[in-house]
């Protein structure tokens, strides 16, 4: 396991981008999981790179607050002989906005404005320290597990943009493409009415499902962010009641206004209004719409475009000597606003009531040529899209997954078939990108049922052919190894392979009694066990081993097997009857015997032969006594010769 910066234990890979890795990693030092976020090698080789990343990263660990990710640790690590560089990161478990919408679907305009409030709180707090986040999209808000909203990256993409310029020579600015303000598409410095922007496209696309604009590249979708106006959300939400079509519309594309000065001014504004639209309330915003039913003022656009690295990311990048006006092509668009404005007004003053709706839509008129949206649903994308430009609809094509639709398949159309448009109006193509990527889980230490429950969540499914294998380090039961690997990208649906340990292989205890213990441990050692020696008393020859634990048996390597080995300080007796005292001594030394011998009873005898022998002794034939033990000897006495010993 590779180790960062003396204490943070890298694991697996949990995301990528176009600029930097996110792996989880453990603080060793504090014993916690942190996320880590790491420059990709290629663009830490630029000093101007790593410097500001560093100058960035420092500046977002300033921030402290409960709705931003916290930071708390910066460095530099080699790779490959490249210093690069990297943050340590609170590890928040969830889901992000993006997946939420694309797996639950739109949320109603109530519960949009709840969740993105705390989104305001954390931009304000943020701007307040000097520091733009210039990178606002669902992918960087997240949802924990406990309902705790989380912005993550801030300060990262002021850091790319810094970069950027000092690479390109230019005023170029990074970020995605589908929530880039104007501003930052034109190359002119960002501020926090950037990032209010950026949340306004968010909500359009949680409210939704879409984002306001879309397109077949990102220089399509940046050019739309400077020059056109996006549909009112409402149009795309089903089942408003007219005062909520308003309220919702009102707040959205006022934080998407072209001009910043036509935008809430901070993040606390945007965040009144929220508060107002959460509880049903008529917003500021629909008040100003009512009050202002003016024109937008028409503003000078600079722009040309080009793309960095990823397709994901998009550089505008403003030449010195291009300019073009909003012409009568946002003419269209315009009206739009006059419309919502005169609704509003009708609204508020008649009570938001369908007959005031109906008699401004009569006062508004139909100037234009009608056209019936055909049924294109599961017909081509190019025959689609040459069915609608047919009837001179404006068409957008935007892609989703599908399990079971094949790519390029229309999925559906919005507005829907049937509906009533404009020559030139815009309609949205839905089209199959094929079955759905998703992230493969880290299945590693779960059991299979686990494991099932996990690859359930993400869409994926767990092969029914287990693999078994031993492990030293994972226990019975649980998985050691998968395929696909933990972060790998796969189709929804796809199975996951997984290989589950058996614990510590076994291997039989072998019969070796009686044999040297320097074999016998050689022998153990090189099936993997380990053995311990107890040495006992024994007339066996010192060192062979006499009995081994759990003989025959199978048992888990690096197991410890006690050995019972002789120590040799046993010897067996032989029957010392009718031995003198100092034959017997002499037989027992030449035995290894060092002990003594101890007189016991005396015995009387009528054979003069027998007198001073041994009659018997203790331990007896054939028994065990240790070589430096005593040994009891009983002997014969005959009283006759007795006395005469006496009197000599």
């Amino acid at each position: 396991m590779t180790l960062i910066g003396e204490r943070y234990q890298l694991g697996n890979s949990i995301g990528t981008g176009g600029m930097s890795n996110v792996y989880v990693a453990t603080d060793i030092l504090l014993g916690r999981e942190v996320a880590v976020k790491m420059l990709k090698v290629d663009m830490a080789r630029d000093e101007n790179f790593r410097e500001r990343f560093r100058r960035e990263a420092q500046n977002s660990a300033r921030l402290n607050h409960p709705n931003i990710v916290a930071v708390y640790d910066t460095g530099e690590t080699d790779v490959d002989g490249v210093s690069v560089p990297y943050i340590i990161m609170e590890r928040v478990k969830g889901r992000d906005l993006r997946a939420i919408v694309r797996e639950d679907g739109p949320l109603s305009p109530e519960d949009a404005a709840e969740l993105l409030l705390p989104v305001t709180y954390a931009l304000q707090a943020s701007h307040d320290a000097g520091i733009i986040h210039r990178d606002v999209k669902p992918a960087n808000i997240m949802v924990t597990s406990t309902g705790e909203v989380k912005v993550m990256d801030f300060g990262i993409a002021r850091a790319l943009d810094d970069s950027t310029a000092a690479m390109t020579q230019t005023s170029a600015v990074i970020g995605t493409a589908q929530y880039l303000s104007p501003e930052q598409a034109r190359g002119r410095n960002a501020d926090g009415r950037s990032d209010v922007y950026a949340l306004g496209c968010v909500m359009y696309e949680v409210v939704t499902g879409t984002p306001p604009f879309e397109g077949e590249t990102p220089f399509a979708v940046a050019y739309q962010h400077v020059q056109e106006d996006p549909d009112p959300p409402s149009t795309r939400i089903p089942n408003l009641t007219e005062t909520e079509a308003v309220n919702v519309d009102a707040v959205i594309l006022t934080a998407m206004a072209k001009h910043p000065a036509d935008r809430y001014q901070s993040a606390t504004e945007m965040s009144e209004d929220l508060e107002r639209l959460c509880r049903g309330a008529v917003t500021q915003a629909a008040r100003n719409h009512v009050a202002h039913p003016q024109e937008e003022p028409e503003y000078e656009y600079e722009y040309e475009y080009e793309y960095v690295n990823d397709p994901a990311e998009t550089t505008v990048v403003p030449p010195s000597r291009y300019q073009q006006h909003r012409n009568e092509q946002n003419g269209a668009s315009r009206q739009g606003m006059k419309v919502l404005a005169l609704l509003l007004a009708a609204i508020i003053a008649l009570g938001g009531g369908a007959v005031a709706i109906n008699k401004v839509r009569d006062a508004i008129g139909q100037s234009n040529s009608m056209v019936t949206v055909p049924s294109v649903v599961g017909k081509a994308r190019a025959d689609a899209v040459a069915e609608l430009e047919d009837l001179d609809l404006q068409v957008t094509v935007n892609e989703a997954p599908h399990p079971d639709v094949p790519r390029g398949e229309v999925l559906s159309i919005n507005p829907t078939e049937g509906s009533q448009l404009k020559r030139g109006a815009n309609v949205t193509l839905t089209v199959s990108s094929g079955r759905e990527i998703t992230d493969v889980p880290d299945l590693t230490d779960l059991t299979p049922q686990e494991a099932a429950a996990e690859l359930e969540k993400a869409g994926l499914k767990l092969n029914d052919d287990l693999q078994r294998d031993s492990s030293d380090t994972v226990e019975d039961g649980k998985i050691m190894s998968q395929n696909p690997a933990g972060g790998t990208q796969i189709s929804k649906g796809s199975k996951i392979s997984v290989t589950v340990s058996t614990g510590r292989e076994k291997v039989k205890v072998p019969a070796m009694r009686g044999m040297n213990i320097a074999q016998v441990e050689s022998t153990f050692e090189s099936l993997g066990l380990k053995t311990t020696r107890v040495d006992v008393d024994s007339s066996r020859p010192e060192g062979e081993v006499l009995a081994i634990a759990g003989e025959g048996t199978e048992v888990a390597r690096e197991t410890t097997i006690e050995l019972r080995v002789s120590n040799g300080q046993m010897i067996r007796l032989p029957d010392l009857s009718g031995q003198s005292r100092e034959n017997a001594e002499a037989t027992l030394g030449e035995m290894g015997w060092s002990g003594h011998l101890v007189t016991g009873d005396l015995l009387d005898t009528a054979n003069p032969s027998q007198h001073g022998t041994i009659a018997g002794h203790r331990p007896g034939p054939n028994q065990e006594v240790r070589k430096d033990g005593d040994i009891t000897v009983d002997l014969w006495r005959n009283p006759v010769v007795e006395g005469v010993q006496g009197l000599l």
